[in-house]
């Protein structure tokens, strides 16, 4: 296998929620160097993950956004398959509050380890602009709307509820995240210094909004993901509208497999 450049991401599940033949569910290994960090878990990111030619034990640390399944359905079988697998290594588990303790219950019930996990795992809850270090990366989890936008139309409160994006930087490099958002608007905090890549949802966004708020801004590369199943059928035609009103910034929609240097 060729060498990867140092900072690049794979794009393991481009999809959004609905089932795709072509796609899988949100799933992003991001490579700082030596560092590696799985940014959401949406099934079948295991699998992803082997196909792209990575060893389950070179994860450093997984980051959920939200506990929607596709962006959380595949952990346990992650999980699982690092057990199986024999992994020694610690592993770093980063979640939303809310989801700690339902996540710790269903693998309990399950019996995921029989018994204490066979290697480190720590639990660590993600609070609203709180860095994360992983090394020499620093990972800051910012809040979103996008379950309170959800929550608003379907009549339902869920007010301890929150959705992160995440800002990924090291000395050298920075990069946006949005896992899913509530407006346009959620993308501010990201974009308030230069980015070298971000990686921005579409399924929840009104798309010529989105271009307007990022025109003109200091970014380096955008990927364009999670689009909604319509979105996907018209794929080549919102690639070229973003690159046109874009430009110079370069735009791709990535598919599963691809990767992205930064």
């Amino acid at each position: 296998m060729p060498a990867r450049p140092p900072h690049h991401v794979t794009c393991l599940g481009v999809g959004d929620g609905h089932a795709d033949p072509q796609r899988g569910h949100a799933a992003f290994l991001y490579e700082f160097g030596p560092v590696r960090v799985l940014v959401d878990c949406g099934e079948p990111a295991t699998r992803a993950l082997l196909r792209a030619g990575f060893g389950l034990d070179t994860l450093d640390a997984v980051l959920v956004s939200h506990l929607h399944f596709d962006h959380v359905g595949g952990l346990f079988t992650l999980l699982q398959a690092l057990w199986l697998s024999g992994r020694q290594r610690p592993l770093v588990l980063h979640l939303p509050a809310t989801g700690l303790e339902p996540v710790q219950n269903l693998m309990a019930a399950a019996r995921l380890f029989q018994g204490p996990p066979p290697f480190p795992l720590r639990w660590e809850v993600l609070r609203p602009g709180q860095p994360v270090p992983v090394g020499p990366l620093t990972v800051t989890p910012l809040p979103s709307s996008h379950l309170r936008v959800l929550a608003g139309r379907s009549g339902r409160k869920h007010a301890a509820d929150v959705a992160y994006s995440f800002l990924l930087h090291t000395a050298q490099v920075r990069v946006g995240h949005s896992a899913d958002l509530g407006g346009g608007e959620d993308i501010e905090p990201l974009i308030q210094e230069p980015l070298d890549l971000l990686v921005c949802e579409l399924a929840h966004l009104e798309p010529p909004a989105l271009f307007a708020r990022l025109c003109g801004q200091p970014i380096r590369r955008l990927a364009l993901v999670h689009l909604s199943a319509e979105q996907w059928r018209q794929r080549r035609l919102w690639q070229a509208r973003a690159r046109r009103a874009l430009s110079p910034i370069p735009v791709c929609i990535p598919r599963d497999g691809t990767q992205i240097e930064f």
